[in-house]
């Protein structure tokens, strides 16, 4: 090997994580505390050319680094076909500075990392927008940082003051024995030294489980039993069907399976999570299509209702990440289609003395993965029934495609990285109270009074609006899979539980509306039209946070009435549903005038009373007219000059530029015909309205009306209505004399 030039001879690890303790970079490239390295692109590529071989991997990873797919620290979007090295070399100033940091950042300090794994190379500096009047501001760097990974051997870790330098070597063959030797390990960690995972004795077994044998008598054992139970650990399976899946348990198959199950005709995901169930020597492993009989409604309704209890007591589940269907697999090796990774070695002195070697390594930004990046893009977590299985589970062994990693809740690990930082975590931490409720019947003394109705009924939007993002085969899904957490909660969260809602929350619950544009109510009939269960579309809540308490203008539930198909299974379907409640109202007028601006048409120019959110658009309206088809501006209008005041909602203007219409007087003719009306819900308010003395005041400027859009059901003999949508109105427009004149009146929803 041709020897090294000076600088890259004299660049040292340890020298580096010194200056980390001044400034350390995570998003952003440390401004002094870095090494200086070569003066120019042009000196770093004479040097690479000169033989030095870290200079000339840093030439390569420049070169072979679209210039808009930095994959650190973010980019321009440019020509797609340009290099970051291309960029470097038409840079005026390029000289060039490394900086030692972490991919999985945390704070601007070292506090709380415990990986540093990344040498970040900068070229330039930034490229400057002068606003004028000495306002200059740094907008991005003229050409993207670039990371290089530090590798070290699996078994020689490197720590400087308590902190690993670098990630462990990865077999990408996800079947190796190593890769089973680190799952093995990660389990019998949790089993024994975890209290927050402990789950006491051996669960009962589900109804049916897949038993693979033991290696005592060569695992020749495979066959689906009836546990009758029995007692004893059992791993459970998370995956994607992506299509039919054959053999299945079915009434025709039942005798023959619970004698022998054919390995060999079983798809891939099958045969690989009976092999993973092998290796991590547990003896039974429940799978969906192998255990419910999948011809009998009657079994699939009794087990679909066991799965709080299936997934929650598993001794863990195996989360097929990746695969996309049942026949993908998920113990196959790594692609290779790319190119190897391009590294030199990198000798570092550590705390006590001793030369060890890693390696300075490049891969392309399309070959990085880790477990952020798997859980917002992997197709496992676009399906709606794998949500509550991965709530529900303690533990997940999780298979990506290049490496394992672990989940439970005490903590998450990688292979490469073992222990994973705070930067690195997802999902598991939005939902911390939520899981701690999940597991309070497996788990001793559960402090349940540590948390208040409010924060689980928070996080209980929160995780609603999360599944509600995602994919069901079979539609008639949406309630059932999330059943397995609804029966689980309803201890902690109390009341009645009504098709998604809960009675102990009800003017919170009704007051969900569309992620984005539209939350269009599914037919055939699934679920009441004021269930977040109604559409496919995602929704959310909002306000939750400026609620403090019931006021004297919130909507009362008089009573509820709930019909699953399945009585046993109140958490299932719903064959029928209606809700009395009891609250103001204000007649709602919908028109289908198009408004270009928010202020009411006519000599005044009244400013519209706030908004609504209609939860599907309007088909009759032509895409040509730039409107938005479910957003509408609210305005109180005397209609029939009764004397009576009402709420009217025209269509706002996508493009003011594009207005279709002149401002001009309302016309009654462009009204819709049926019936509306706006049910005050409740009012929302940024601080608490409730005084010591008990009596209530709403600020005029942080307050606002919440109420629900509900439309007479046509063609009916008795007076009901269904929500089609939720409306706001602003605090400067309305006063509380204004609301005492709303009418009361006792309204059912169905």
């Amino acid at each position: 090997m041709m020897p090294r030039c000076q600088l890259c001879t004299e660049l040292s690890i340890p020298h580096l994580f010194e200056l980390t303790k001044k400034e350390v970079g995570f998003h952003d490239f440390p401004s002094s505390a870095f090494y200086q390295h070569h003066k120019s692109f042009n000196d770093l590529e004479r040097s690479a050319t000169g033989g030095c071989d870290l200079c000339g991997l840093i030439i390569q990873a420049f070169k072979h680094n679209p210039v808009d797919e930095d994959q650190y620290f973010g980019s321009r979007n440019d020509d797609p076909g340009t290099s970051m090295y291309d960029e470097a070399k038409a840079l005026e100033q390029s000289d060039v500075k490394i900086a030692l940091t972490s991919t999985y950042p945390y704070r601007d300090n070292l506090s709380g990392i415990s990986i540093m794994d990344t040498l970040v190379v900068q070229v330039g500096g930034f490229m400057d927008i002068d606003y004028g009047d000495d306002d200059v501001i740094p907008l991005h760097y003229e050409v993207p940082v670039m990371p290089l990974r530090l590798v070290v051997p699996r078994g020689q870790s490197i720590f400087l003051e308590d902190i690993q330098i670098g990630t462990n070597e990865v077999n990408s063959d996800l079947g190796s024995r190593e890769n089973f030797d680190i799952a093995s390990s990660w389990l019998a960690e949790c089993q024994q030294c975890h209290k927050g995972c402990q789950e006491g004795s051996n669960p009962t077994l589900p109804t049916r489980v897949v038993d693979v044998g033991t290696q005592d008598e060569g695992f020749k054992t495979l066959r689906v039993v009836h546990s009758d139970g029995a007692q004893a650990q059992y791993v459970a399976l998370s995956h994607c069907w992506g299509g039919r899946i054959e053999p299945v348990l079915s009434t025709t198959t039942l005798d023959a399976f619970t004698t022998s199950l054919p390995f060999d005709s079983l798809p891939a995901n099958f045969r690989d999570a009976i092999t993973i169930t092998r290796k991590m020597g547990v003896r039974y492993v429940w799978i969906d299509s192998l255990c419910i009989v999948q011809d009998s409604r009657e079994d699939w309704e009794v087990e679909s209702k066991k799965m709080a209890q299936i997934y929650g007591s598993s001794t863990f589940t195996i989360s097929a990440l990746v695969s996309e269907r049942s026949t993908a697999g998920i113990l196959k090796p790594a692609p290779t289609a790319g190119a190897s990774p391009m590294s030199v070695p990198l000798t570092v002195i550590s705390e006590q003395g001793e030369a060890m070697t890693l390696k300075l390594e490049w891969r392309h930004p399309n070959e990085r993965e880790d477990l952020r990046r798997l859980d917002m893009s992997c197709v496992l977590n676009s399906r709606g029934w794998t949500f509550q299985e991965f709530l529900l589970s303690r533990r997940h062994l999780i298979y990506g495609k290049q490496q394992i990693y672990w989940r439970c809740r005490s903590v998450q690990k990688s292979a490469e990285a073992g222990v994973l930082p705070e930067g690195d975590k997802r999902a598991d931490t939005v939902f911390d109270d939520m899981t701690s409720v999940l597991d309070a019947s497996n788990i001793a003394n559960f402090p349940t009074n540590s948390l208040t109705s409010k924060d689980l009924f928070r996080e209980y939007y929160s995780l609603v609006g999360a599944y509600s993002a995602r994919n069901l085969t079979f539609k008639s899904d949406k309630l059932p899979a999330l059943s397995g957490i609804t029966q689980r909660l309803q201890a902690s969260l109390g009341g009645k539980y009504l098709a998604g809602l809960w009675s102990g929350d009800i003017r919170n619950g009704l007051l969900w509306k569309e992620e984005t544009r539209v939350c269009r109510h599914v037919r055939p009939y699934r679920s009441p039209s004021w269930s977040w269960a109604v559409t496919d579309d995602p929704i959310h809540w909002e306000d939750y946070d400026t609620d403090y308490g019931r006021g004297p203008f919130d909507v009362e539930l008089v009573e509820a009435n709930i019909n699953p198909k399945s009585r046993s299974n109140p958490f299932g379907e719903i064959s029928d549903a209606r809700l009395i409640l009891r609250g103001r109202v204000k007649r709602l007028y919908r028109s289908e005038q198009i408004f270009p601006k928010s202020y009411f048409p006519g000599p005044h120019h009244e400013p519209s009373m706030g908004d609504g959110s209609f939860d599907e658009p309007v088909d009759r309206q032509s895409p040509k007219q730039h409107v938005d088809a479910t957003t509408a501006l609210l305005y109180i209008h005397d209609v029939d000059d009764a004397g009576d005041d009402a709420i009217l909602s025209v269509w706002r203007q996508f493009d003011w530029e594009k207005a279709t219409i002149e401002e001009t007087e309302i016309q009654p003719a462009y009204f819709d015909p049926d019936e509306y009306l706006a049910l005050l819900v409740r009012i929302s308010s940024t601080e608490s309205p409730f005084k010591e003395d008990g009596t209530v005041v709403y600020k005029q400027d942080d307050a606002k009306v919440l109420c629900l859009a509900i439309r007479r059901v046509a063609g009916r003999a008795d007076e009901v209505y269904e929500r089609v949508g939720m409306l706001r109105v602003r605090a400067d427009q309305w006063d509380v004399g204004w609301l005492e004149k709303w009418e009361m009146r006792t309204v059912t929803l169905v």
